[in-house]
């Protein structure tokens, strides 16, 4: 736009318009870090779910094995 026609008119605008872009960013880069720490609130969830499963998994086994063996017994 020629310098001309910039009038304060446009410098309002153009001020209001920068405020608002700016605020757009700030809101972005706020959601970006939530969902960053949501992300890894959910792995570190995800890890202990994972060893939790493992744990009974063996449990499961191992009560498995045990009704085995009293069934043999009791024969």
């Amino acid at each position: 736009m020629p310098e001309e026609n910039k009038d304060e008119k446009y410098w309002r605008r153009r001020n209001k318009n920068n405020v608002a872009a700016k605020r757009s960013r700030e809101a972005r880069r706020a959601k970006e870090n939530q969902i960053i720490m949501r992300a890894g609130f959910l792995e570190d969830e995800n890890e202990q779910l994972r060893s939790e499963n493992k744990d009974l998994k063996k449990e499961n086994e191992d009560l498995k094995n045990l009704v085995r063996k009293l069934k043999l017994q009791a024969k």
